[in-house]
């Protein structure tokens, strides 16, 4: 039997081997090329190389000021999706705060709506036409919008709304998982409720709180679309949105030396954050301890009930009725009285040959980054989980790089990468695909990686003991269990490529117009009533996806 194992053994090192080899190509073709050169045409000018584009971009005044508020909106996010996240994780998880499911629930509906969608509803309410604004205006007599959401606080606050749920999940499981008997010893030698939370429980819970910390501001350094749609109007300028308007303008050079700063500043913060996840888990795990007793709310209790269930139905609820509602008005403007409601525009939509193109482009895209991305990510995570073979780490870092990549960074490298023979796909549908692919596979592989190395390997050592090929194994008994998470990590893959907006938007020629253009981009062409019937659909589409992965067991890690 031990030579019937050694054989199969001996037959897998080849295919692995192999198969390690296309994988690790194809990464270093698709994504540390496109980087590579990236970087060659920062620094190159009149075929020499020089500095003289970063000193170009750091003199003008507006890039420094970009920088500046990229860092500014960065941290103020973090730390308010930080206190928000972790605040509501510990009294849900560890006080006797009523309707806790309620609110669970809230906060998953705010985690899976997509940021930029979400800013329209903001808009819709808060923007200067908005219907708040315009009811202050008329009961107050006033002759400008009270409220300015078009602003850096603006996108500070919408960011926070969508980015807290990424600190919450993570610190509720941390919460939950620690022994409570560390506490009790605590309280048992006289420790008050503060003193054992802030010398206990949050520092078991630290790295998980700095992992997640460091993932909101990954995001937010990151986000183009919420930043573009609430700073382009008043001239607020992030990188992001700098690089888009420099490739606009066709500065190539400067987009580029942008587009590096932009890299340093994100893969610096996701290195930290991989290195942080590298020392393993830190949460003394509970084993069969009971939990410890609620804390007592008391007095608060009623008060802090009624703030969290204030906040979350408006930060949940709130923009979508009011996206909702926006797509059921016969004309933006309108009243919301019965005989102004129509479905009128869902019908429109459907009819419109932009928004039919714009679906069936999303879709066709989406489904076929999905399928490349599961199969790379389920490829790179049995070479990291269950071989051997040497550089299989490198290998994981270069398919999670890109959670680092910001959008218009990935579409810049993109473009130069793939607008030249012999491989010339710009201006192809498939540069747009390629894209997807690139962006979103880091997610499906994190999605994974943990579930393959959570089965025991003996299972298919047995089937090799019972003759079975290595590949047979593979297919029998590795494949079947993992099913279930690979058909999640497509769902996944498909939502965040459905709903993507930078790489579509500047990677995107006639014809191969996305749903996320149409939604960033038309708003004036076919109207915000079109528009709003459009994200209604999409959010749809987005609920359904969330609701078959929590059917397959577990939750998807949505991707910003």
């Amino acid at each position: 039997m031990d030579e019937i194992m050694i054989k199969a053994r001996r037959r897998g090192p080849e295919l692995q081997v192999m198969v390690t080899g296309i994988a690790g190509a194809s990464l270093l073709l698709f994504v540390a090329y496109p980087l590579s050169l990236l970087l060659f045409h920062s620094v190159k000018s009149d075929g020499k190389l020089t500095v003289a584009s970063y000193l170009k971009a750091f003199t003008d005044r507006q890039n420094v000021v970009a920088l500046g508020n990229s860092l500014y909106v960065s941290l103020a996010v973090t730390l308010l999706a930080v206190l928000i996240g972790v605040g509501m994780a510990w009294l849900i998880t560890r006080t006797d705060l009523p309707f806790k499911r309620g609110f669970r629930g809230l906060i998953f509906l705010t985690f899976v709506t997509p940021p930029y969608i979400g800013t329209i509803g903001w808009i819709q309410l808060f923007g200067r036409a908005g219907y708040v604004n315009a009811a202050l205006m008329r009961c107050f007599h006033l002759s400008s919008p009270p409220i300015e959401l078009y602003s850096l606080e603006g996108i500070i606050a919408v960011m926070a709304i969508y980015l807290y749920p990424l600190v919450f999940w993570p610190t509720a499981s941390a919460l939950e998982r620690t022994d409570p008997a560390l506490e009790d010893a605590a309280a048992s030698s006289g420790g008050t409720r503060w003193r054992v939370l802030t010398t206990i429980t949050l520092p078991l819970a630290s790295p998980s709180i700095l992992s997640a910390a460091i993932l909101v501001f990954i995001h937010t350094i990151s986000c183009f679309a919420v930043a573009a749609a609430l700073g382009l109007p008043t001239r607020h300028y992030v990188l992001a949105t700098r690089i888009y308007a420099a490739l606009s303008h066709y500065d190539v050079q400067m987009a580029c030396a942008l587009s590096v700063v932009l890299v340093l500043l994100s893969g610096g913060a996701f290195l930290l954050q991989r290195a942080l996840l590298g020392r393993g888990r830190y949460t003394t795990a509970t084993s069969g301890s009971t939990r410890p007793e609620p804390v007592e709310l008391g007095r608060l209790r009623l008060p802090v009930t009624i703030f969290l269930s204030v906040f979350t139905l408006f930060t949940a609820i709130l923009p979508l009725l009011t996206i909702f509602s926006t797509s059921l008005l016969k004309a933006w403007g309108l009243p919301l009285a019965l005989g102004n409601l129509s479905w009128g525009n869902y019908l429109a939509i459907l009819q419109s040959r932009l928004i039919e193109s714009a679906l069936r482009n999303s879709l066709i895209f989406a489904t076929l980054a999905a399928s490349a991305a599961a199969l790379l990510s389920f490829v790179v995570a049995y070479i990291s989980a269950r071989t051997r073979l040497a550089g299989r780490g490198f290998l994981d870092l270069i398919a999670t790089f890109p959670l680092a990549i910001p959008g218009p960074v990935l579409a810049t490298a993109m473009i130069l990468a793939w607008m030249r023979p012999p491989l010339v796909l710009y201006n192809t549908p498939w540069i747009i695909i390629l894209a997807y692919i690139v962006a979103f596979t880091p997610f499906a592989l994190r999605n994974l990686s943990g579930s393959l190395r959570a089965i025991d390997p003996a299972l298919e050592e047995v089937a090799w003991a019972s003759g079975a090929s290595w590949l047979r194994g593979l297919k029998d008994i590795l494949l079947p269990l993992l099913r279930p998470e690979i058909l999640k990590s497509w769902i996944l893959v498909f939502l965040m490529s459905l709903r993507e907006i930078p790489l579509s938007l500047m990677l995107h020629t006639q014809g191969t117009e996305t749903v996320g253009v149409v939604l960033f981009s038309f708003r004036e062409t076919i109207g915000v009533e079109a528009i709003s019937a459009l994200a209604v659909i999409v959010i749809l589409i987005t609920l359904a996806g969330h609701l078959i992965a929590g059917k397959l067991g577990g939750e998807l890690e949505v991707g910003r």
